[in-house]
Protein backbone atom coordinates (compact mmCIF):
# COMPACT_ATOMS: atom_id res chain seq x y z
CA UNK A 1 0.00 0.00 0.00
CA UNK A 2 3.18 2.28 0.28
CA UNK A 3 6.03 1.42 -2.01
CA UNK A 4 8.83 3.75 -2.77
CA UNK A 5 10.72 2.67 -6.25
CA UNK A 6 13.90 3.62 -6.50
CA UNK A 7 15.43 2.94 -9.92
CA UNK A 8 19.48 2.83 -10.78
CA UNK A 9 18.72 4.70 -13.81
CA UNK A 10 16.80 7.95 -11.97
CA UNK A 11 18.27 7.94 -9.10
CA UNK A 12 22.26 6.68 -9.04
CA UNK A 13 24.22 8.91 -11.59
CA UNK A 14 24.39 11.77 -9.31
CA UNK A 15 26.71 9.62 -6.99
CA UNK A 16 28.88 8.04 -9.69
CA UNK A 17 26.72 5.21 -10.29
CA UNK A 18 27.42 3.84 -6.59
CA UNK A 19 24.18 1.54 -5.76
CA UNK A 20 24.31 0.52 -1.88
CA UNK A 21 21.92 0.66 1.33
CA UNK A 22 23.44 3.79 2.57
CA UNK A 23 22.82 5.57 -0.79
CA UNK A 24 19.40 4.25 -1.00
CA UNK A 25 18.69 5.98 2.36
CA UNK A 26 20.65 9.20 1.73
CA UNK A 27 18.93 9.19 -1.67
CA UNK A 28 15.18 8.95 -1.14
CA UNK A 29 15.33 12.89 -0.52
CA UNK A 30 12.62 12.57 2.18
CA UNK A 31 10.39 10.01 0.67
CA UNK A 32 10.60 7.59 3.19
CA UNK A 33 9.77 9.87 5.73
CA UNK A 34 7.13 11.17 3.89
CA UNK A 35 5.39 7.37 3.52
CA UNK A 36 6.13 6.17 7.19
CA UNK A 37 4.20 9.23 8.92
CA UNK A 38 1.06 8.01 9.64
CA UNK A 39 1.69 4.17 8.16
CA UNK A 40 4.08 3.32 10.09
CA UNK A 41 4.55 2.21 13.92
CA UNK A 42 7.80 4.35 13.47
CA UNK A 43 10.95 4.57 12.17
CA UNK A 44 12.83 3.54 14.69
CA UNK A 45 10.59 -0.33 13.79
CA UNK A 46 11.64 0.13 10.10
CA UNK A 47 15.58 -0.08 11.62
CA UNK A 48 15.02 -3.47 12.86
CA UNK A 49 14.04 -5.29 9.85
CA UNK A 50 16.79 -7.40 8.28
CA UNK A 51 16.80 -9.74 4.81
CA UNK A 52 17.36 -13.02 5.19
CA UNK A 53 21.27 -12.99 5.98
CA UNK A 54 20.86 -10.89 8.62
CA UNK A 55 21.66 -7.65 6.84
CA UNK A 56 19.77 -4.50 7.92
CA UNK A 57 17.50 -3.13 5.35
CA UNK A 58 17.56 0.77 5.07
CA UNK A 59 15.18 3.08 3.57
CA UNK A 60 13.86 2.55 -0.05
CA UNK A 61 14.29 -1.35 0.81
CA UNK A 62 11.71 -1.32 3.50
CA UNK A 63 9.09 0.73 2.90
CA UNK A 64 6.58 -1.75 1.20
CA UNK A 65 7.27 -4.69 4.06
CA UNK A 66 7.62 -1.90 6.93
CA UNK A 67 4.00 -0.13 6.42
CA UNK A 68 2.51 -3.67 5.54
CA UNK A 69 3.49 -5.54 8.37
CA UNK A 70 3.87 -2.68 11.44
CA UNK A 71 0.57 -1.03 10.77
CA UNK A 72 -2.30 -1.55 12.84
CA UNK A 73 -4.94 -0.57 10.22
CA UNK A 74 -3.77 -3.42 8.33
CA UNK A 75 -3.07 -5.98 10.44
CA UNK A 76 -7.56 -4.89 11.29
CA UNK A 77 -8.41 -5.33 7.92
CA UNK A 78 -6.28 -8.14 7.22
CA UNK A 79 -6.19 -10.52 10.29
CA UNK A 80 -3.58 -13.20 10.46
CA UNK A 81 -2.26 -12.55 7.04
CA UNK A 82 0.59 -14.76 6.98
CA UNK A 83 4.05 -12.62 6.41
CA UNK A 84 7.22 -13.55 4.29
CA UNK A 85 10.36 -12.72 4.11
CA UNK A 86 11.35 -12.57 0.67
CA UNK A 87 14.49 -10.82 -0.62
CA UNK A 88 15.73 -9.49 -3.66
CA UNK A 89 17.31 -12.75 -5.15
CA UNK A 90 14.36 -15.26 -4.32
CA UNK A 91 12.29 -11.98 -6.54
CA UNK A 92 15.08 -13.07 -9.01
CA UNK A 93 14.64 -16.92 -8.65
CA UNK A 94 11.04 -16.62 -9.39
CA UNK A 95 10.32 -13.45 -11.13
CA UNK A 96 10.31 -15.41 -15.11
CA UNK A 97 7.57 -17.64 -13.06
CA UNK A 98 5.05 -14.55 -13.11
CA UNK A 99 3.83 -14.28 -16.36
CA UNK A 100 3.81 -18.28 -16.60
CA UNK A 101 0.37 -20.43 -16.03
CA UNK A 102 2.03 -23.49 -15.11
CA UNK A 103 4.08 -23.67 -11.66
CA UNK A 104 7.55 -23.16 -10.76
CA UNK A 105 9.55 -26.49 -11.70
CA UNK A 106 12.69 -28.09 -11.54
CA UNK A 107 14.96 -25.62 -13.80
CA UNK A 108 18.46 -24.07 -13.64
CA UNK A 109 18.20 -19.86 -12.62
CA UNK A 110 20.86 -17.56 -14.16
CA UNK A 111 20.73 -13.84 -11.94
CA UNK A 112 22.98 -11.19 -13.06
CA UNK A 113 21.87 -8.01 -11.55
CA UNK A 114 23.94 -5.02 -10.65
CA UNK A 115 24.72 -6.21 -7.47
CA UNK A 116 24.88 -10.21 -7.62
CA UNK A 117 25.93 -12.47 -10.65
CA UNK A 118 25.03 -16.34 -9.48
CA UNK A 119 23.42 -19.71 -10.47
CA UNK A 120 21.01 -21.95 -8.67
CA UNK A 121 18.87 -24.86 -8.95
CA UNK A 122 15.28 -24.13 -8.54
CA UNK A 123 12.85 -26.52 -7.98
CA UNK A 124 9.94 -25.04 -6.10
CA UNK A 125 9.35 -21.57 -4.30
CA UNK A 126 11.38 -22.09 -1.47
CA UNK A 127 13.40 -24.61 -2.70
CA UNK A 128 16.50 -23.39 -4.15
CA UNK A 129 19.67 -25.41 -4.02
CA UNK A 130 23.08 -22.52 -4.94
CA UNK A 131 25.61 -23.76 -7.44
CA UNK A 132 27.72 -20.67 -8.46
CA UNK A 133 28.14 -17.13 -7.82
CA UNK A 134 30.85 -14.35 -8.80
CA UNK A 135 34.13 -14.97 -6.45
CA UNK A 136 34.99 -10.59 -7.32
CA UNK A 137 32.38 -8.61 -9.04
CA UNK A 138 28.73 -9.15 -10.31
CA UNK A 139 28.91 -8.57 -14.09
CA UNK A 140 27.03 -5.59 -14.17
CA UNK A 141 29.83 -3.86 -12.76
CA UNK A 142 31.96 -4.59 -16.07
CA UNK A 143 29.49 -2.99 -18.24
CA UNK A 144 28.74 0.40 -15.52
CA UNK A 145 32.52 0.70 -15.10
CA UNK A 146 33.26 0.85 -18.81
CA UNK A 147 30.41 3.30 -19.23
CA UNK A 148 31.34 5.64 -16.24
CA UNK A 149 34.33 5.95 -17.84
CA UNK A 150 33.19 7.04 -21.12
CA UNK A 151 30.36 9.16 -19.11
CA UNK A 152 27.38 7.38 -20.00
CA UNK A 153 24.65 7.42 -17.73
CA UNK A 154 23.89 4.49 -15.79
CA UNK A 155 23.42 1.47 -15.92
CA UNK A 156 25.17 1.39 -19.28
CA UNK A 157 24.97 -2.17 -20.23
CA UNK A 158 22.13 -1.39 -22.97
CA UNK A 159 24.01 1.50 -24.19
CA UNK A 160 27.22 -0.18 -24.58
CA UNK A 161 25.12 -3.28 -26.35
CA UNK A 162 24.31 -0.79 -29.00
CA UNK A 163 27.79 0.22 -29.02
CA UNK A 164 28.58 -3.32 -29.72
CA UNK A 165 26.30 -3.57 -32.67
CA UNK A 166 29.05 -1.43 -34.61
CA UNK A 167 32.06 -2.74 -33.14
CA UNK A 168 34.27 -6.05 -33.69
CA UNK A 169 35.26 -8.17 -30.91
CA UNK A 170 37.98 -9.71 -32.54
CA UNK A 171 39.80 -6.71 -32.64
CA UNK A 172 40.46 -6.10 -29.05
CA UNK A 173 41.71 -8.46 -26.92
CA UNK A 174 40.29 -9.25 -23.46
CA UNK A 175 41.61 -11.98 -20.57
CA UNK A 176 39.46 -14.61 -19.70
CA UNK A 177 38.98 -15.55 -15.97
CA UNK A 178 41.15 -18.82 -14.91
CA UNK A 179 38.41 -21.50 -13.24
CA UNK A 180 38.41 -24.90 -12.21
CA UNK A 181 36.97 -27.27 -15.11
CA UNK A 182 34.54 -28.44 -12.43
CA UNK A 183 33.55 -24.65 -10.48
CA UNK A 184 30.32 -22.79 -11.92
CA UNK A 185 31.79 -19.68 -10.10
CA UNK A 186 32.40 -16.59 -12.12
CA UNK A 187 35.17 -13.76 -12.28
CA UNK A 188 34.42 -10.50 -13.80
CA UNK A 189 37.44 -7.92 -11.62
CA UNK A 190 40.51 -8.93 -14.27
CA UNK A 191 38.01 -8.47 -17.35
CA UNK A 192 37.02 -4.93 -16.25
CA UNK A 193 40.13 -3.54 -15.20
CA UNK A 194 41.66 -4.77 -18.40
CA UNK A 195 38.26 -2.77 -20.55
CA UNK A 196 39.07 -0.15 -18.49
CA UNK A 197 42.67 0.44 -18.67
CA UNK A 198 41.99 0.21 -22.64
CA UNK A 199 39.56 2.61 -22.42
CA UNK A 200 41.63 5.54 -20.79
CA UNK A 201 43.87 4.39 -23.47
CA UNK A 202 41.25 5.63 -25.74
CA UNK A 203 41.04 9.16 -23.98
CA UNK A 204 41.38 11.78 -26.52
CA UNK A 205 40.83 9.63 -29.64
CA UNK A 206 38.80 11.35 -32.34
CA UNK A 207 37.73 7.99 -33.56
CA UNK A 208 34.83 5.99 -32.55
CA UNK A 209 35.35 2.84 -33.92
CA UNK A 210 37.77 1.80 -31.14
CA UNK A 211 35.50 2.43 -28.36
CA UNK A 212 32.59 0.93 -30.33
CA UNK A 213 35.36 -2.56 -31.05
CA UNK A 214 35.81 -2.56 -26.54
CA UNK A 215 32.25 -1.89 -26.45
CA UNK A 216 31.80 -5.46 -28.82
CA UNK A 217 34.71 -7.09 -26.96
CA UNK A 218 33.66 -6.58 -23.37
CA UNK A 219 30.09 -8.05 -24.33
CA UNK A 220 31.43 -11.23 -25.71
CA UNK A 221 33.57 -12.01 -22.96
CA UNK A 222 30.60 -11.32 -20.50
CA UNK A 223 28.62 -13.32 -22.53
CA UNK A 224 30.87 -15.93 -22.81
CA UNK A 225 31.27 -16.33 -19.30
CA UNK A 226 27.92 -16.42 -18.57
CA UNK A 227 26.15 -18.80 -21.05
CA UNK A 228 29.01 -21.17 -20.89
CA UNK A 229 29.08 -21.63 -16.74
CA UNK A 230 24.89 -21.55 -17.31
CA UNK A 231 25.47 -24.47 -19.52
CA UNK A 232 27.48 -26.39 -17.46
CA UNK A 233 25.10 -26.11 -15.13
CA UNK A 234 22.38 -27.61 -17.15
CA UNK A 235 24.59 -30.40 -18.34
CA UNK A 236 25.65 -30.80 -14.72
CA UNK A 237 22.42 -31.27 -13.19
CA UNK A 238 20.72 -33.15 -16.16
CA UNK A 239 17.60 -30.37 -16.46
CA UNK A 240 16.86 -28.22 -19.76
CA UNK A 241 15.28 -25.32 -18.40
CA UNK A 242 17.26 -22.26 -17.65
CA UNK A 243 15.48 -19.08 -16.11
CA UNK A 244 16.96 -15.46 -16.44
CA UNK A 245 16.48 -12.50 -14.12
CA UNK A 246 18.18 -9.20 -13.52
CA UNK A 247 19.38 -5.93 -16.13
CA UNK A 248 22.12 -8.32 -17.87
CA UNK A 249 20.12 -10.80 -18.59
CA UNK A 250 18.30 -8.86 -21.30
CA UNK A 251 21.27 -8.50 -23.26
CA UNK A 252 20.24 -10.05 -26.76
CA UNK A 253 23.65 -11.42 -27.31
CA UNK A 254 23.29 -13.30 -24.41
CA UNK A 255 20.05 -14.50 -25.05
CA UNK A 256 21.17 -15.42 -28.91
CA UNK A 257 23.96 -17.12 -27.14
CA UNK A 258 22.03 -19.72 -24.65
CA UNK A 259 18.45 -20.15 -26.49
CA UNK A 260 19.65 -22.82 -29.00
CA UNK A 261 21.02 -24.72 -26.19
CA UNK A 262 18.08 -24.90 -23.65
CA UNK A 263 14.71 -23.61 -22.92
CA UNK A 264 14.71 -19.89 -22.07
CA UNK A 265 12.50 -18.85 -19.24
CA UNK A 266 12.32 -14.85 -18.96
CA UNK A 267 10.65 -12.83 -16.96
CA UNK A 268 7.85 -10.32 -18.38
CA UNK A 269 10.36 -6.93 -19.90
CA UNK A 270 8.18 -4.66 -16.80
CA UNK A 271 8.78 -7.17 -13.97
CA UNK A 272 12.61 -7.68 -14.98
CA UNK A 273 12.90 -3.76 -13.74
CA UNK A 274 10.36 -3.45 -10.66
CA UNK A 275 11.79 -4.67 -7.69
CA UNK A 276 8.02 -4.62 -5.73
CA UNK A 277 6.52 -6.68 -8.46
CA UNK A 278 9.20 -8.88 -8.06
CA UNK A 279 9.05 -9.44 -4.70
CA UNK A 280 5.08 -9.58 -4.92
CA UNK A 281 5.08 -12.54 -7.57
CA UNK A 282 7.47 -14.39 -5.35
CA UNK A 283 5.82 -14.17 -2.07
CA UNK A 284 2.46 -15.18 -3.98
CA UNK A 285 4.12 -18.09 -5.48
CA UNK A 286 5.30 -18.71 -2.55
CA UNK A 287 2.08 -18.72 -0.83
CA UNK A 288 0.50 -20.08 -3.38
CA UNK A 289 2.92 -23.64 -2.79
CA UNK A 290 2.03 -23.35 0.77
CA UNK A 291 -1.60 -23.81 0.45
CA UNK A 292 -1.16 -26.53 -2.24
CA UNK A 293 0.83 -28.51 0.18
CA UNK A 294 -1.32 -27.90 2.75
CA UNK A 295 0.00 -25.46 5.24
CA UNK A 296 0.04 -21.94 5.59
CA UNK A 297 4.27 -20.48 5.07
Amino acid sequence: MAQAQHTRALGTAAHGGRVDYTLLERGSDGVIQRLAQGLCAGLDGLRTLRDANGAPLLAASVVGTGCSSMNPLLAALVPGAPALAIDAIEGHLLAPWGARAEPVSACVALVATAKHTLLARVDAPGRYTPLGQTLDIAADAVFDGLAQQWGMDLPGGATLARMADFGMAEACELPHPTLDAQSLDFRFAELRDAALERARALEGSPCEQPRADLAAAVQEAVVHQLSAQALKALRRTGLTRLSISGGVTRNDALRAALRPHCELIAPHPQAATLHSERVAMAALLRHEASEQAGHRP
